[in-house]
């Protein structure tokens, strides 16, 4: 596929000598342009291909936040979460996951929202996303993965007594939801 990093021998040299300050000059006013159907879907073939990152006056972090900022701007939903699930970079780009999520959740559209954790395997280290997978593992009947992941994050130090309240809750370990206000 287009954006599947396991291409490796179909990497292609397309940005790997480019100057990091002109990109960023360059993609900072084509954020401020509306630019056709086909001039976008050509920015995405030339962004979202596999290849190597640049290497002059930009980190792979940099380039990265550009894709992320165009993927924004076009607001294609599809190709964002194709995007962070083929490529594994939900933990590269939260901002970008956060979009998409937050863009599904503004519609009261749950099963989208959780639909890019349900394909995750990896471990998220975004405290409001990795929140949300466990919410989404749950609502999925994935309990004893969400119990499982909530486990391991508490032996690593997370510490939210409001959030584990209503997390029992949802697993059935308590029979009344909590009503306290999160201050947090």
């Amino acid at each position: 596929g287009l954006y599947d990093p396991e291409d490796y021998d179909l990497k292609i040299d397309l940005w790997s000598n480019s100057n990091g300050d002109q990109l960023k000059y360059l993609f900072s006013n084509l954020l401020k342009l509306d630019l056709s159907e086909d001039a976008s879907e050509l920015m995405n073939i030339a962004l979202l291909t596999n290849s190597y990152y640049p290497e002059k006056n930009i980190t792979e972090t940099e380039f990265l936040k550009i894709k992320s900022d165009w993927l924004i701007k076009n607001d294609n939903r599809e190709l964002i979460e194709e995007y962070l699930i083929k490529n594994r970079i939900l933990n590269l780009l939260p901002e970008l996951t956060r979009y998409l999520i937050d863009q599904y959740l503004s519609e009261s559209n749950v099963e989208k929202a959780c639909k890019i954790f349900l394909k995750n395997t990896e471990v998220i280290n975004d405290e409001y996303l990795s929140k949300f997978n466990l919410y989404c593992l749950i609502n999925a009947g994935r309990t004893e993965e969400a119990q499982l992941i909530l486990d391991l994050k508490k032996e690593l130090g997370f510490n939210d007594k409001y959030f584990e309240k209503k997390i029992n809750y949802l697993l059935g370990y308590a029979d009344k939801p909590e009503k306290t206000i999160s201050e947090a």
